[in-house]
């Protein structure tokens, strides 16, 4: 008992310091004023807009306006396909020196003497016309792209809302990274997520191409990397990707101001090395090998199209770590590139580039000394669960600062399904790829002014400007997903509305079931003082673990909510409990016949037991420890396996206020102790959004 009352403290004071203290820390880096003056939802949001009155209309066939220079052309085809598609006709017109610009056409520019950084761009748009001024080639492409947010059709009429608008990244580089190596995606695929991140200013591709299962590039001179017998037999064994590809996939991406760094990954993950050559990687007889690797590739794509080479460096244990290191970067330097390595991993070389992916505390984000670092702190995409890693990507300060210098270069996205996925179009809905890369887009170009670290798993509270900032952004993402998104995976719906009140945690003796209930579930009992949650996902573990307790205690919260219905009706909502990470299969699994949760939790409405899904899979995928290595690790994730990606459950509610209940007991360990609540309706694009036709008790 006395534990019981440590631990309700111990959050209690937790949740209440943090909110006197963290209210005061954050602040965003618009106003609020700023963002809700918006007639049109901008993500990432520019960094200077003022709006006016006189919208461009258009009117009859478009003139696009442009001096005939390298500069314009690629900007110039991304407006006419983005004009195109909305069904605008269009006219390009070349001007020459001292041409007036049409009326009413849109006119595209670059000026390296606009007052910002590189990559930024400037717009004007008012009825006479647009006019979109990029400092380089790459800001007038990103000014193109938010032209494309600003286009709003009104009574059939395609309008732009008058505004001016300077615009610039606050960090240089701003990245998404794909596990290839592990889950063989085709080239037109990457094409088609290359597109999509262009149109949110992403500038950098970080390619993973090799990692335990296979080697994925072509080699001509060990062609045996290439055969199927040299792979792990379920992870598309067959498939490379040629130079002819890679070269293409850059060629591609460079077209949109994509960089692509590609990832070697070297000395660790490289299980397919040893069977294919007889000696280890770290090996002297493998450092020449890799040696060699590395020449051809770098003989094969050249400096200008492919600067940095990644070297992947971690979680791997070597005789003579020192000297790998400098040999392999040395044989990369040789070839005029930049290093990239992984920090933790082994030591960088003077020079290289740290890509820092360890969770650490406010102050600690570091490289070696002299060492430019780029962040992926943040939280990978297959860890935690599709709406929490929102909240951490709006959150999160890219390299622990305000904005980027020569030393803190930006921010990389990853998303690494070590599990083998079967269908690779799931890589995108058990991951929440584009709902997390489009929120970080926010983070890596506006900058974040302030970091709290408690943000990025606990809501803050409803009446503080941070939690205002986060329920504004989702406004905006929502709309995103319902405008550009129609036919893409998108496992996201606004969740800061609700609000929760905490009861336990309460502490189970051995001899009581995962499932035995406590006070808040029985008539009658004093369930004790309650603390208030906000947001519809409760991150459990991240509140418990602010306080001491042991390992072995096995713990029971309750959390409680209401939710108002005008009508008597059946309702539809996310419902969730444990959620593994994609990249293991530790989990207690799906859970048993009749079950809402594997760890014993479930759902009450009104006092009532909702009944579980009808599982496809009752109990399967039961695994109570890192699956990396092992069989369970070539089990693909299911649909079922996550609240977002299966059917909502139906819930009957009285008219009025409703109360909801969910009990959320820990079991082992290492679970992901967390639970989810938020109602769902269809919208007309057959896609489950929110349903604001429901109140929320605040």
């Amino acid at each position: 008992m006395r534990s019981f009352f440590l631990s309700l403290l111990g959050i209690l004071l937790f949740l209440q310091n943090n909110a006197q203290q963290n209210a005061e820390q954050w602040r965003g880096p618009h106003t609020l004023a700023q963002l809700h003056a918006a007639p049109v939802a901008l993500i990432p949001f520019p960094q200077q807009v003022e709006w006016h009155k006189e919208p461009w209309t258009s009117k009859g066939s478009v003139v696009i306006a442009y001096a005939a220079t390298d500069t314009v052309k690629n900007a110039v085809r991304v407006l006419e396909a983005t004009l195109s598609a909305a069904g605008i006709k269009t006219v390009q017109r070349v001007l020459k020196a001292g041409d007036p610009t049409p009326v009413g056409a849109i006119r595209l520019q670059t000026d390296k003497h606009l007052a910002t950084k590189a990559e930024g761009y400037a717009l004007r748009a008012s009825a006479a016309g647009v006019v979109i001024t990029g400092k380089d080639a790459a800001g007038l492409f990103y000014g193109v792209g938010t032209l494309k947010q600003l286009l709003l059709q009104q009574n059939n009429i395609w309008t732009i809302p008058g505004c001016t608008i300077l615009d610039w990244p606050a960090f240089g580089l701003r990245g998404l990274m794909h596990d290839t190596g592990r889950n063989f995606q085709e080239i037109s695929a990457l094409k088609h997520q290359i597109d999509i991140l262009s149109t949110y200013k992403y500038n950098t591709f970080h390619w993973h191409l090799t990692d335990n299962p296979a080697w994925r590039p072509q080699s001509r001179i060990f062609p045996q990397l290439n055969e199927a017998a040299n792979r792990r037999p379920t992870r598309d064994p067959e498939l490379s990707y040629s130079f002819d590809d890679i070269r293409e996939l850059i060629a591609y991406a460079r077209e949109r101001y994509i960089t692509v760094i590609p990832e070697l990954d070297m000395p660790g993950h490289s299980a397919y090395f040893e069977p294919t050559f007889g000696f280890k990687m770290g090996s002297e007889q493998g450092m020449a090998v890799l040696e060699k690797l590395l020449d051809e590739f770098c003989d094969e794509i050249p400096a200008a199209d492919c600067p940095v080479i990644h070297l992947g460096s971690d979680e791997v244990h070597i005789p003579d770590p020192e000297a790998f290191m400098r040999r392999m970067s040395a044989r990369v330097i040789a070839h005029g590139r930049k290093v990239m390595i992984w920090n933790p991993g082994l030591k960088a070389p003077p020079g290289s580039i740290e890509q820092l992916w360890w969770d650490v505390g406010l102050g600690e984000y570091r490289a070696s000394d002299g060492n430019p670092m780029v962040d992926s702190y943040a939280g990978y995409l297959n860890s935690r669960n599709a709406l929490n890693l929102v909240q951490r990507y709006f959150f999160q300060q890219p390299c622990g600062r305000k904005e980027g210098d020569s030393m803190a270069l930006g921010g990389i996205l990853c998303c690494w399904p070590d599990v083998r996925v079967d269908d690779k179009e799931k890589i995108l809905l058990h991951n929440p790829v584009w709902p997390g890369a489009i929120t970080y887009s926010e983070a890596v170009w506006c900058g974040r002014p302030t970091f709290v670290k408690t943000y990025l798993d606990v809501l803050p509270d409803r009446k503080t400007i941070a939690w205002q900032h986060f329920n504004e952004f989702e406004q905006r993402l929502a709309n995103h997903r319902d405008r550009f998104f129609k036919k893409e995976p998108f496992p996201f719906v606004a969740f800061s509305d609700l609000t929760w009140q905490l009861y336990g945690p309460y502490i189970r003796t051995n001899d009581q079931p995962d499932s035995a209930t406590f006070a808040p579930e029985k008539a009658g009992s004093n369930p004790g003082k309650a603390i208030t949650v906000p947001g519809g996902i409760v991150m459990v573990k991240s509140l418990i673990e602010q306080y001491a307790l042991a390992d072995s205690a096995l713990e029971t919260i309750y959390v409680t909510t209401e939710v108002f219905s005008n009508t008597a009706r059946e309702i539809h909502a996310w419902i969730g409990f444990e959620t593994a990470a994609r990249s293991d299969r530790m989990s207690a699994g799906i859970p048993a016949a009749g079950q809402w949760d594997a760890n014993g939790g479930t759902i009450l409405v009104n006092n009532k037991a909702v009944p579980a899904p009808q599982w496809l899979q009752p109990g399967a995928n039961r695994s109570l420890m890192h699956s990396w290595g092992k069989p369970a690790e070539e089990v693909p994730y299911t649909d079922e396996e996550f609240y977002w990606s299966r059917p909502p459950a139906a819930l009957q509610l009285k008219k009025g206020w409703n109360k909801i209940m969910m009990r959320v007991p820990r079991s082992y360990k290492r679970q992901n102790w967390m639970c989810v609540f938020v109602p769902v309706k269809l919208n007309g694009d057959g896609r489950w959004v929110e349903d604001r036709s429901l109140g929320y008790r605040k």
